[in-house]
């Protein structure tokens, strides 16, 4: 008897609450990853959907997807795991392979018209697009630029950032130091920002006119000129030039503490992250560092860029609230938001323009640096697998063993393109 009294009560507890819900009130699940400081990010998302709420009368219930998961949240939404309406999410080309056309990313091609695409930078869209399909709006950038001392820059006769890559061996000479006894105290040059030899090449390898698979992620394309002509560069300049430090290439290297002591001079590919790095935790480099744009290889200046982007998921019955919904986070003003509250760049050149990306040097650069993007996606779910930065990886023992063993150049191509050919025909 207590237990149906019990039962009653909760049952018009329940109905009170479902009659105090305002009629046709809708609502939509958003997931994002945490960016920047976390209780910052939280608060940035809870004032944008207040508001977003207070504007439409649509609730957006956001969940937090904690980066130490994300891989696995993600991997498993793209096999068909529970997922929400949409979401804040990375690895488009891959997690869409994967998925194919019944779980994951879904394609909101009719609703392109919504997000003025016009607006963003077009190397930034190349992270939200697959296969022509149109899969939502990067919102997050992730751009690499040339940086270096502009002391040490200065000491050696270097009076401006190198523009190409024979301007960078030349002032990778210049500014390399050697003891009397022929001890390198400064080298003149590093590849990348951290230990990650395949992200090194990347850049090197787009400057120069190359990309590693076909469009449509089946076919490997590394055995050509522009492989060798990026091979070649990396390989003279530890080797011939002797200018980057061999041992850079184990595991463990750390580019950015070496340029804080001044043993490194510059750094071809350095995350755009470090400018508030540098002026936060290393007020000791003030006014002796300065970032530009990439060196152009012998086809371009492409820059290793990623991209976060905000989309629908399949399966999901509110593909036009959530169309909504993005719409509105891609206006300018709440693009700035979301971008001041993960720290990391936008994707529009007119937040970028704003004061807060150009009220210092390096922001105004790394705002250039973004017409150079080229995406590091690739249409593969293999890619990964392919591209890891640890030995048996495969573009990573072909990069090692013409680099550090100065082994045959063709014949670890060749190596490599079979090798990729055979984890993209699996």
């Amino acid at each position: 008897m207590e237990k149906l009294k019990l039962t009653t009560a909760v049952l018009a507890l329940s109905a009170s609450f479902l009659a105090a819900a305002p009629a046709g009130a809708e609502s939509i699940e958003f997931w994002t990853q945490t960016y920047g400081d976390q209780i910052k990010w939280t608060a940035a998302i809870k004032e944008l959907t207040e508001a977003y709420e207070a504007e439409t009368g649509v609730k957006v219930n956001h969940e937090i997807v904690p980066w130490s998961s994300s891989r696995k949240t993600w991997l498993a939404v793209a096999q068909g795991g529970a997922a929400p309406d949409c979401a804040d999410m990375w690895w488009l080309h891959s997690f869409s392979a994967i998925g194919g056309d019944k779980f994951g990313p879904m394609p909101i091609n009719d609703f392109k018209s919504k997000f003025s695409v016009e607006d963003f930078y077009e190397g930034a869209l190349q992270d939200s697009t697959w296969r022509g399909d149109f899969y939502g709006i990067p919102w997050r950038g992730d751009i690499r630029a040339q940086l270096y001392r502009t002391d040490i820059a200065a000491e050696a006769g270097v009076t401006q950032p190198p523009e190409n890559w024979d301007e960078v061996i030349e002032a990778a000479r210049k500014m390399t130091k050697r003891s009397d006894n022929g001890e390198v105290e400064t080298w003149g040059y590093s590849f990348g920002s951290a230990a990650k030899v395949v992200d090194w090449l990347m850049p090197l390898y787009w400057q120069a006119g190359g990309e590693f698979m076909t469009d449509d992620g089946k076919t490997a394309t590394i055995d050509n000129d522009a492989m060798r002509k990026a091979l070649t560069f990396m390989h003279d300049m530890v080797n011939v030039h002797k200018v980057a430090d061999p041992d850079a290439f184990e595991k463990g290297y750390k580019a950015r503490p070496a340029f804080v002591a001044g043993k490194v001079a510059m750094i071809g590919s350095a995350e755009q992250a470090w400018g508030n790095r540098l002026e936060t935790e290393n007020p000791e480099v003030d006014g002796k560092w300065s970032f530009s744009r990439s060196a152009a290889g012998p086809a371009n200046r492409a820059s290793f860029s990623g991209a976060g982007y905000l989309g629908v998921l399949r399966g999901s019955e509110k593909v036009e609230q959530c169309v909504d919904w993005l719409a509105y986070l891609s206006r300018d003003e709440n693009m700035l938001k979301l971008s001041q509250a993960a720290g990391t760049v936008a994707t529009k050149p007119a937040v970028m323009a704003t004061d807060f990306w150009s009220d210092r040097p390096y922001k105004r650069v790394v705002a250039e640096a973004l017409e150079d993007a080229h995406t590091s996606q690739h249409p593969a779910p293999a890619w990964s697998a392919i591209s890891t930065s640890e030995p048996g990886g495969i573009l990573y023992d072909m990069i090692y063993s013409v680099v550090i063993e100065q082994q045959d150049m063709d014949a670890a191509i060749t190596t490599a393109q079979e090798l990729m050919q055979a984890q993209l025909d699996r």
